[in-house]
């Protein structure tokens, strides 16, 4: 399914919680996640997650495709559940399929919806940095991720 997103580090998250409140978005979610990357060594748009919140571990995989500054345009699969019955399976696929991984973090995702819109807060505490990510419906992301452009000295898009 497509996936139609806005994303760019900022140097706080606070003012971006603050935006969704004020603009009447609604917290679906807070979450502590660990999720693992790998892209494939053939074509590095092409990777897997590996995701673990609390006691659930998924995998996902995403073609990312169309990007220009800011906007990311790509393609992701649905998730399934990893546990120890298939983990192995998984690992061997990755390895079969030429993934390797890129990437090891950690991280606090604030999740807010409004509409045809989704903002995805993550606070990053391995590697430490900032990521906004405005996504959803093209007209409607567009509008929003307009709105932040014109706040830009506010929010330092």
């Amino acid at each position: 399914m497509e996936e139609y997103e806005y994303s760019f580090n900022a140097t706080e998250y606070e003012p971006y919680i603050e935006f969704c409140e004020k603009n009447g978005y609604k917290k679906i979610d807070e979450i502590t996640q660990r999720r693992r990357v790998y892209e494939n060594i053939h074509n590095r748009s092409i990777i897997a997650r590996i995701t673990t919140k609390d006691d659930e571990t998924v995998i996902d995989f995403k073609n990312t495709g169309e990007h220009k500054d800011n906007l990311k345009v790509s393609q992701e699969s649905k998730t399934l559940v990893v546990d120890s019955s298939n983990e192995e399976f998984f690992e061997s696929m990755l390895s079969i399929l030429d993934f390797e991984e890129t990437a090891d973090n950690y991280r606090v995702r604030y999740v807010y919806k409004k509409g045809k819109v989704k903002f995805e807060i993550d606070n990053y505490t391995k590697p430490v940095m900032i990521v906004i990510a405005v996504e959803g419906e093209r007209e409607a992301v567009d509008k929003v991720y307009k709105e932040l452009e014109e706040l830009n000295f506010q929010y330092k898009i």
